[in-house]
C-alpha cells in the first residue's frame, strides 16, 4: 500500500493537488491548518501553516513550502520554484511579520513538502543548510517526501480526502455504504467512468494518464481496507472487476497499447484485482470443506441457489485467472495453486447440493466457467457426471414441482413470484433458453455422448415449447465487452436450435457456424495475452461465455482422432 500511495504521491502537482491533500492529512494527525494556499495572495514561502504537538510531543508552529515531485540541484536556487528562495523568505519574512501573536512563542518548524525525494546531489546541499540555519528551541528544519507523505496517509488518511474534490464526492458515498450487504457499487462504477471516459484523456500526455490510472489503483486498495474493516470482502472484488475492464477499455479506446508505461500500470492494478481475489478465496476456502458451509444460512432454496453459483463464479473465475498467471510466468508453484483451487471447487460442488439445481438460465455463465477450469485440469470425469445431475435435477424440478426450473429472467421479483407466488406461469419465464444449448456445445466439446442424449431428449420434453438459443459475437465485441454486456449491443442469435439426435451431427453444424464467423484472433485480448479479460465480462456482466472458449477443444479433439 505504501508504495502505491508514493506513486501516486509522485505525479501529484504541489497547486491545487498536494497543497489540497495536505491540511487534511494534518487535520487528522491532530495538527490544525491556521492558513491555508491563496490563489494570487503573496505567501512569503509558506504555503500552510498549522500548529499542533510534534512527534516529540512538543507544540510547535508548523510552516510548510510545498514542491512538486523529486528535488534536485537545479531546483535549489534556479527558477519561480526554487526552494532556498522559499525558505529564506519564510525565515526572513514570515516569521517575523505574519505570525499572529498567540504563535509568535512557539517553536518553529519549517518543512519542505514534496510528494518526491531529495535527489542524491542535493541532500548533503539540504542537510548543510539545515545545520547552519537551526536555532534550538525556536526554529528547526524537516523534508517531508514522499515516504514519509507514505506512512502518515496509511496512518491517519486512508479515506476519501486523499482524492481530488472531483472524485471525492462519489468515493466518499461508496466509503459510506460499501458495508451495506445489497450495495451494488454505483457511485465507484460512475466514478470509473468519469475518470476514463467522460474526461477528454485523449489529449492527455502519457504522464497525466498514468496518474488518473494510479489514482484508480489507490481507490481500489483503500476500499480493499474499508471492506476488511467491514468484514465484506464482495464490494471491493465487484470493483476490481469493473475496474480492470474499464481500464483495459480505455486502453484499446485510445489505441494506447503500445505505451510501455500505461501497460506497466495496467499490469500493477491486474496485480491489485489478483491480490483482491485470492483474499476473498482464502476468506471462504475453509467453508468449502463443511456441509452446506456457503449457504449462508439463507432461508429459502432459490436465495441458496442464487447465492451458490454466485460463488461458484467467482471462484472458478479465480481458478483461471491463477491460470492465466502461470502461462505468463510458467512457474510451477503458479500452476500448483490453480490445481488447489480447482481441487476447492470440486469439494465445493460436492458439499452442495444445491449446485445441482440452478434457478437462473444465466447461471449457465457460471456453469461454464467451471467446465472450463475443470476441463483445462483433466476433469473430464467429474464434469461429465456433474453435469449429468444437473440435468436430472433439472428435469425431477420440472416434473416433480413445477418449479425451481432455470427461468430466462434475471429479475429477482420473477424468480420470487415464480417460485413462491404463483403469480407467474412457466409459459412466461420458460420462453428462451442459452442454459441447454450451451450444455449441448460443451458436451460436443468435451465428448460427453450419454450427457448429449439427455439434453436431447430435454429439448423434446421438458424444453419443447422453449426457444433455444445462442449468442455469438461478431466483431464489433470490443466496443462494448469492458463497460457492458456485450450480447445487448452486438452479435447474432441461432435460434430455434434443434438439435439432431447423434452428436455428430450436431458437432459439424457447429464447424459450419464457426467457419462462417471471422478470426478472433483480431480482438486485442487475444493479441496482448490477456484472454481471461473475455472470462472477467462473462462473470461481471452476465454475459453468455464467447464460445472462442470452448471450440478450440472440438479441434484438438478432431486432431486426436
Amino acid at each position: 500500500m505504501k508504495l502505491i500511495i508514493k506513486d501516486y504521491l509522485s505525479m501529484m502537482k504541489e497547486s491545487g493537488e498536494l497543497d489540497e491533500l495536505l491540511p487534511n492529512l494534518l487535520l487528522s494527525m491532530g495538527i490544525k491548518p491556521v492558513s491555508k494556499p491563496q490563489v494570487g495572495v503573496r505567501q512569503f514561502g509558506v504555503d500552510v501553516a498549522s500548529v499542533g504537538k510534534d512527534e516529540d510531543g512538543v507544540n510547535k508552529l508548523f510552516l510548510f513550502t510545498i514542491k512538486q515531485g523529486n528535488i534536485g540541484r537545479r531546483d535549489w536556487d534556479q527558477g519561480k520554484q526554487a526552494i532556498r528562495p522559499s525558505i529564506e523568505e519564510i525565515k526572513d519574512v514570515y516569521i517575523s511579520t505574519h505570525i499572529e501573536p498567540k504563535y509568535q512563542k512557539l517553536p518553529v518548524k519549517i518543512v519542505l513538502c514534496s510528494g518526491g525525494e531529495i535527489k542524491q546531489d542535493t541532500q548533503m546541499t539540504w542537510s548543510n543548510y539545515v545545520t547552519n540555519n537551526s536555532i534550538e528551541n525556536e526554529v528547526e528544519y524537516d523534508f517531508w517526501g514522499g515516504d514519509k507523505l507514505a506512512l502518515l496517509i496509511e496512518e491517519h488518511l486512508l479515506d476519501e480526502n486523499i482524492f481530488p474534490s472531483e472524485v471525492r464526492r462519489k468515493f466518499r458515498k461508496t466509503l459510506i455504504l460499501i458495508g451495506e450487504p445489497d450495495y451494488n457499487m454505483y457511485d465507484y462504477y460512475s466514478m470509473l467512468n468519469d475518470i476514463l471516459f467522460l474526461q477528454n484523456l485523449k489529449k492527455d500526455s502519457v504522464k497525466k494518464i498514468q496518474k488518473k490510472l494510479m489514482l484508480i489503483n489507490l481507490s481500489l486498495n483503500i476500499l480493499l481496507t474499508w471492506s476488511r474493516d467491514a468484514n465484506n470482502l464482495k464490494p471491493v472484488l465487484l470493483a476490481s472487476e469493473r475496474t480492470i475492464l474499464n481500464i483495459w477499455g480505455f486502453l484499446h479506446e485510445n489505441d494506447l497499447f503500445s505505451k510501455k508505461l500505461l501497460i506497466n500500470d495496467f499490469v500493477k492494478i491486474k496485480k491489485t484485482y489478483y491480490d483482491i481475489a485470492e483474499e476473498y478465496f482464502a476468506k471462504i476456502n475453509p467453508n468449502l470443506d463443511v456441509k452446506n458451509g456457503l449457504n449462508l444460512n439463507s432461508n429459502h432454496f432459490i436465495l441458496e441457489s442464487k447465492i451458490l453459483f454466485e460463488h461458484l463464479g467467482i471462484l472458478s473465475l479465480f481458478g483461471l485467472l491463477v491460470f492465466s498467471e502461470g502461462v505468463l510466468s510458467q512457474e510451477k508453484n503458479t500452476f500448483d495453486h490453480a490445481k488447489y483451487v480447482t481441487q476447492r471447487i470440486i469439494i465445493l460442488i460436492k458439499n452442495h447440493k444445491t449446485l445441482l439445481n440452478p434457478v437462473l438460465d444465466s447461471h449457465i455463465i457460471d456453469i461454464s466457467l467451471t467446465i472450463l477450469l475443470l476441463s483445462i485440469h483433466d476433469e473430464n470425469e467429474f464434469i461429465n457426471e456433474w453435469m449429468y445431475d444437473l440435468l436430472q435435477h433439472i428435469d425431477f424440478a420440472d416434473k416433480g414441482f413445477g418449479k425451481y426450473i432455470p427461468i430466462s429472467s434475471d429479475a429477482i421479483e420473477d424468480l420470487i413470484a415464480f417460485n413462491m407466488s404463483d403469480t407467474k406461469v412457466k409459459e412466461e419465464v420458460f420462453q428462451t433458453s442459452i442454459l441447454l444449448p450451451i450444455l449441448a456445445q460443451w458436451c460436443v466439446s468435451l465428448g460427453l455422448i450419454q450427457n448429449y442424449k439427455y439434453i436431447y431428449e430435454l429439448s423434446n420434453d421438458m424444453y419443447k415449447n422453449t426457444t433455444l438459443q445462442i449468442w455469438y459475437h461478431d466483431n464489433d465485441l470490443e466496443k462494448y465487452i469492458y463497460r457492458t454486456n456485450a450480447a445487448y449491443k452486438c452479435g447474432l442469435v441461432e435460434a430455434p436450435i434443434v438439435f439432431p439426435e447423434q452428436i455428430k451431427e450436431y458437432a459439424e453444424q457447429m464447424d459450419k457456424i464457426k467457419d462462417k464467423r471471422f478470426l478472433d484472433e483480431n480482438f486485442s485480448f487475444m493479441k496482448e495475452g490477456v484472454i481471461f479479460l473475455a472470462l472477467i465480462s462473462s462473470r461481471h456482466f452476465r454475459m453468455p461465455m464467447l464460445p472462442l472458449f470452448w471450440e478450440p477443444l472440438i479441434v484438438e479433439k478432431k486432431n486426436k482422432n
